[in-house]
């Protein structure tokens, strides 16, 4: 792989547009999906969505990053990647959905209905093998099929909600049916252009190595999960479904924004690990200009967010005038959210995940003793809180790990 200067603007570039496009659809079809089902309704929605993202590390086993470091150093074996990781997650995320199925009645129905726990379980298994299809792309800098497929996944999905609103539909369950369906024939399609592209060539001892060298990967997914969604699960579980209902569209709002220092993210993980591995000098000037650009959206995105968070109020109606303060606190996770993703780039690319498990691990046990201390004293503001202190905790210890390497 020759990593011109123009091919890793121009990958950047394109992940940039079709996540602008992906983050604008989700977050029009999530406002409306909210709106639809008001606070309580909506409240459900969000608690099931968030538990099983966090429960999905149990088959995903964070083996998206690893590919993406992987396909950057071997691009000539990506099929062997590809087939590897796809293979791992289908069996594995097969017993995670016959689990969940069967445990789904035991949850607190008022917060996890079954039913909608069920068809959660499904989307999240179809997004996870979804999110590792596209991954292969990424990590050969084949970025024009991946945005395209995610741009238009997520405007259909705009349109179909659209579609059942029109018709007076407010039932969760027939919000997140469609999301499933949609999801289902967008990794149908990507998993048959992945094909056509590269082929699919198994590799028993290739697998074998992924689940041997999964362990830092999957346990920094799993602490990731839990800074990003430890707070939803522990508002519905202690405060409620009204609270979670608040609380929910303003840190969905904030979430999606991370696409965009993701696109950079993704980008630069392969073409950070190619020159670390070839040209450490080169490496070290990419990641000083990866470094200013994701600081430079992460301001800019802080401010969007910052001065628009009262538009929520039109958008979703007054009923949600609590979300506009937990959407102003969360604004400025996105300036040390952009610097975390660039460090982490570094991180993965220097052969550093054990070292940045170890910063995540003190980020996350902080989030939930610090949620667990203050959601009954300051409700949703202090979890809002929680969260950008989190964030800062991870952006510091990452930043340390990057200076001291150097």
């Amino acid at each position: 792989m020759i990593l011109h200067r123009s091919k890793i603007v121009g990958s950047i570039a394109t992940l940039l547009s079709g996540s602008v496009v992906a983050q604008g659809m989700t977050a029009l079809a999530l406002l409306l999906t909210a709106r639809q089902l008001k606070v309580d309704g909506y409240g459900q929605y969000a608690a099931c969505i968030s538990i099983t993202s966090m429960l999905a590390i149990l088959f995903s086993l964070g083996l998206d990053v690893w590919l993406l470091r992987e396909g950057g150093r071997t691009p000539s074996k990506i099929a062997e990647l590809a087939s590897s990781v796809l293979s791992i997650k289908a069996f594995f995320g097969l017993v995670w959905m016959l689990v969940l199925w069967i445990l789904a009645p035991l949850f607190n129905q008022q917060s996890f209905p079954t039913s909608l726990l069920r068809w959660s379980v499904i989307l999240i298994w179809s997004d996870t093998l979804l999110a590792t299809s596209l991954t292969v792309f990424k990590a050969s800098l084949n970025n024009k099929i991946p945005s395209i497929l995610e741009a238009a996944a997520d405007t259909i999905w705009f349109g179909c909600t659209l579609l059942l609103m029109s018709y007076g539909l407010k039932q969760p369950e027939d919000y997140l049916r469609i999301r499933v369906i949609v999801s289902l024939l967008a990794l149908a399609l990507t998993l048959f252009l992945l094909v056509r592209r590269f082929g699919l060539h198994y590799d028993l001892p290739l697998t074998i190595r992924a689940l041997h060298e999964s362990f830092p990967f999957s346990a920094s997914e799993f602490l990731a999960n839990i800074t990003m969604r430890a707070d939803v699960v522990i508002i519905s579980v202690t405060l409620g479904k009204t609270a979670t209902g608040l609380y929910s569209p303003a840190v969905g709002l904030v979430n999606m924004a991370f696409l965009v220092p993701l696109a950079v993210h993704l980008v630069m993980v392969p073409v950070l690990s190619n020159l670390h591995q070839n040209h450490p000098q080169q490496a070290r000037k990419t990641a000083r200009h990866t470094i200013f650009l994701s600081l430079l959206l992460g301001i800019g995105l802080t401010l969007l967010y910052y001065i628009g968070s009262p538009l929520i109020i039109p958008l979703l109606g007054p009923s949600y005038a609590g979300s506009v303060a937990i959407l102003q606190i969360l604004s400025w996770l996105l300036l040390f959210k952009c610097g975390s993703y660039a460090m982490a780039a570094i991180l993965v690319a220097t052969d550093q995940q054990v070292k940045r498990s170890s910063i995540q691990v003190i980020a996350a046990i902080s989030n939930i003793v610090l949620n667990l201390l203050v959601v009954f004293w300051l409700g949703i503001k202090g979890v809002a809180f929680v969260y950008v202190i989190t964030e800062v905790i991870l952006f510091a210890g990452y930043t340390w790990l990057v200076v001291r390497k150097k």
